[in-house]
């Protein structure tokens, strides 16, 4: 017994170190789906949560969150066999049930696998061996980078309003109010779009639409660009057209199918009765009269 239990804990702390390198950033992800079909996906690939059920006494057929039944119970045995080991899982399972997954209100979820491996080292007699420092140093690096985003996009806003500050500043100067009527701002209202998608339909950067609008002309290349983007859409329009136009003939001629057909009955049920009088007969005991 003792030989096994070195065992275990040697494969364990194995398993904790090889997790342990690559647990920051991969995220479990859940969603709900109709009638149990509920999914949850580790780095991107789908667990077979179900294939767990040999360890119930009466197996479930799906899985589910946010209280402590045993579909939540399969749930957390899953993610705990996925980051520690089968024996965590089936000794935590449901104080991890209790704990973490009973607390899943919402249909979507995400959570990072290395809160499941600092939740077994905080509440488990295993642990999984983590780098807190190199952690941590990534939480800082990502916290950084976010922060220089953020201070990228404001610069970019700042640049903005100070290009259009220049922009009033100059049409102010202008009396003729030449800017105002550009060919830029002229063709966004005729497209009705924003200077923005004009930029991503042409595949160029702002600053170079801003540069148009200032010097009020764009190049014949660009220009050509945009004459095939109004064939495009006005192509685009006709098709709509002409397709409601088909569907249109064609509920017609369903319809008028229709009718030739309940006239073909209505005409065979009066040869049927015509048929039946046996004028003939008739006519011959007429003329006996």
């Amino acid at each position: 017994m003792l030989v096994n239990l070195e065992m275990l804990q040697s494969y364990h702390k194995t398993k904790g170190l090889i997790m342990a390198e690559n647990l920051k950033g991969k995220y479990f992800i859940a969603s709900r789906g109709f009638y149990g079909t509920n999914s949850v996906t580790y780095h991107n690939i789908e667990i077979e949560v179900t294939k767990y059920n040999h360890d119930y006494a009466n197996p479930v057929t799906s899985f589910d969150w946010g209280d402590t039944q045993t579909p939540s119970n399969l749930l957390a045995f899953a993610i705990l066999n996925t980051i520690a080991s089968p024996t965590v899982a089936r000794v935590y399972a449901n104080k991890y049930t209790q704990s973490v997954i009973k607390n899943f209100k919402e249909d979507e979820w995400r959570m990072e696998a290395i809160e499941v491996a600092r939740w077994v080292n905080a509440n488990t007699d295993y642990t999984i061996e983590i780098d807190e420092e190199d952690a941590l140093k990534v939480e800082r690096e990502t916290a950084e980078r976010k922060k220089e985003e953020r201070e990228k996009e404001k610069r970019r806003i700042e640049r903005e309003k100070e290009f259009q500050k220049q922009v009033k500043e100059k049409l102010k100067r202008r009396s003729d109010k030449t800017l105002t009527n550009s060919v830029i701002d002229t063709l966004c209202k005729e497209l009705h779009i924003k200077h923005e998608t004009l930029a991503k339909i042409l595949d160029v950067p702002m600053q170079t639409i801003n540069n148009w609008r200032l010097e009020n002309e764009m190049p014949k290349l660009a220009l050509k660009a945009i004459e095939f983007y109004k064939t495009g859409i006005s192509f685009k329009e006709k098709n709509s057209k002409l397709e409601i136009e088909a569907n249109r003939f064609q509920e017609e001629f369903v319809k008028n199918q229709t009718q030739m057909g309940l006239y073909e009955t209505e005409l065979n049920k009066y040869k049927k009765f015509i048929n039946s009088l046996d004028l003939p007969t008739l006519y011959k005991k007429y003329k006996e009269l």
